[in-house]
C-alpha cells in the first residue's frame, strides 16, 4: 500500500512536519527528517503542499503564539535559503558552460594539431661566411682645441682643456686601431677613411667673451692641435695601409666676422694645410688628402657616395634640428640630382649630439663632440651630452655595417678629475 498523507502514518509525519516548521526548520529540512523518519520518498515543495491542503501550514506571520521578530526571522531563513540554492544552480550552470567552451577550445586545438604532419627538424647548415674586404670611416670632429672648461663652472658635470684633448686623442686612436684589429677578423679591413668635419680649433672671438673660456689662444691651438693629430695619423698606420682624409671647415676657426671672409678663410682649413705638408715627405704615398675650398664635398668611400659637411648653416635651438636636417637632405639632394650626382649619408657636426637619423634611401649621421658638456649648454641650456666619436665599417654590397659610438671620457686620468 502506497504511502499518504491521509494514513495514520502521514498523519503522524505531518504532525511531525508542523512541529519541525514551529522549531524554524526549512521545508527542505522538514523533507529530509520525514523521509528518514517515516519511510517516506517526499521533497520540501512536497511538505509545503501538505500543510497547505490539509489546514496546518503555520507560516510564521500567521501564528499568533509566534513572537514577531521569530516569525520575521523564520522568513528570512526561508528567503535565505531559497537565494542560496536559486545562486548556486547559477553557478553550477555557469561553471559548466565555461567547462564546455574551454573543452571546445582544447578539442579544437588537438584537432587543429593533429591536423598537421609531423615535421622532424634538421640541425641548420653552417652560415657562410663574408670574406669580403671593408674599409673603415671615422667620424672626427668638433675638438675645439684651446677651450677651457672646469669642473666648478658646470657643477662637477663637464671639464676640458688642452690635457683632456690630448688624453682623448690617445684613447680615439687605440679604439680605432682596436676595433679596427678585431672586425679585420671577420672582413679584411686595409684602408681607414676619415672625415673632419671642423672646429679642430676653438677659435677666438667666435662669441662674445670667449676669451674667458680658452685656455690657450689661436695660434697655440693651431700648433698644439696640427701636432697631435698628425701624431695620431702616423700612430694609425700602423693598423691600416692607407688613409684617406676629407677635411672640412667649421664655424669656430673662421677668421674675421661671421661673413667677411670666403670660407676657406679659416684656421681649420690652415691646419689641414700643414698637416699634409708636415706628413707628405715620410707618408705622402700613404696618406690622401681631399681639402675643399667649399664648406661641404661629396666622397665616394667603398663604392657609396657620403656627403660631409660642418653643419652650422643648419639651425636648431635647445637640442637636435630634425626639420633642419630633413630640409637640408632634401635640398642638397635635388641640387645635387640636377647635376646627375647622388648621396646615400650625411655626415655631420657641429651640433655635439651623436644621432642616426634613416632616410629612405640612406641615413643622416651627425658626430658627437670631443669636448662633451660645456658651461654654456650645462648652465644654460640644462642639456649635456658625452664626449664620442662615430667610427664604421664600410661594405661594398651593403654600404654601413658595423658601427661603434667611440666614448672619449671611459678611462678618465687624474687630469681630468682634478681639472
Amino acid at each position: 500500500m502506497s504511502w499518504t498523507w491521509t494514513s495514520e502514518e502521514g498523519r503522524r509525519a505531518l504532525q511531525k512536519a508542523i512541529e519541525l516548521r514551529e522549531d524554524g526548520l526549512s521545508y527542505n529540512q522538514v523533507a529530509t527528517i520525514i523521509n528518514s523518519s517515516f519511510d517516506a520518498r517526499v521533497t520540501g515543495e512536497a511538505v509545503r503542499r501538505a500543510l497547505h491542503r490539509h489546514g496546518h501550514l503555520l507560516e510564521p506571520s500567521l501564528n499568533p503564539e509566534e513572537d514577531d521578530e521569530e516569525a520575521i526571522r523564520r522568513m528570512i531563513e526561508d528567503a535565505k535559503e531559497k537565494a542560496r540554492e536559486e545562486r548556486d544552480k547559477k553557478l553550477v550552470s555557469q561553471l559548466l558552460r565555461e567547462r564546455g567552451r574551454t573543452e571546445l577550445i582544447l578539442e579544437t586545438f588537438r584537432n587543429c594539431i593533429e591536423a598537421f604532419p609531423k615535421v622532424k627538424l634538421q640541425p641548420p647548415k653552417p652560415v657562410a661566411l663574408r670574406k669580403d674586404p671593408e674599409e673603415a670611416l671615422l667620424l672626427f670632429s668638433d675638438a675645439q682645441i684651446g677651450e677651457k672648461i672646469t669642473l666648478e663652472e658646470t657643477n662637477g658635470l663637464g671639464a676640458y682643456n688642452i690635457d683632456i684633448f690630448q688624453h682623448r686623442m690617445r684613447h680615439l686612436t687605440n679604439e680605432v686601431r682596436r676595433i679596427a684589429r678585431e672586425q679585420s677578423l671577420a672582413h679584411p679591413i686595409r684602408k681607414l677613411n676619415i672625415a673632419m668635419l671642423g672646429d679642430n680649433v676653438d677659435g677666438i672671438n667666435v662669441y662674445r667673451g670667449q676669451v674667458h673660456h680658452l685656455d690657450v689662444m689661436i695660434v697655440d691651438q693651431f700648433l698644439i692641435g696640427t701636432w697631435e693629430i698628425a701624431k695620431s695619423l702616423v700612430a694609425l698606420l700602423d693598423t691600416f695601409d692607407e688613409i684617406e682624409i676629407w677635411g672640412i671647415v667649421g664655424n669656430h676657426g673662421r677668421i674675421g666676422k661671421k661673413g667677411e671672409n670666403p670660407s676657406h678663410i679659416n684656421w681649420d682649413y690652415i691646419m689641414y694645410k700643414i698637416m699634409k705638408r708636415l706628413l707628405d715627405e715620410n707618408y705622402g704615398d700613404r696618406i690622401k688628402w681631399n681639402i675643399p675650398v667649399s664648406n661641404w664635398t661629396l666622397a665616394e668611400i667603398n663604392g657609396h657616395n657620403f656627403l660631409f659637411l660642418h653643419g652650422d648653416t643648419i639651425k636648431g635651438w635647445n637640442g637636435l634640428p630634425y626639420y633642419g636636417i630633413d630640409r637640408a637632405d632634401s635640398r642638397l639632394t635635388k641640387m645635387l640630382a640636377a647635376h646627375g650626382r647622388f648621396f646615400r649619408y650625411l655626415c655631420l657636426g657641429h651640433h655635439h649630439n651623436p644621432a642616426e637619423i634613416d632616410s629612405p634611401g640612406g641615413e643622416k649621421i651627425l658626430n658627437g663632440t670631443m669636448v662633451g658638456g660645456s658651461e654654456f649648454s650645462i648652465n644654460q641650456l640644462h642639456t649635456s651630452s658625452l664626449p664620442s666619436q662615430w667610427f664604421f665599417g664600410v661594405s661594398q654590397e651593403q654600404g654601413i655595417t658595423w658601427r661603434h659610438k667611440i666614448l672619449l671620457n671611459v678611462f678618465p686620468d687624474a687630469r681630468e678629475e682634478s681639472a
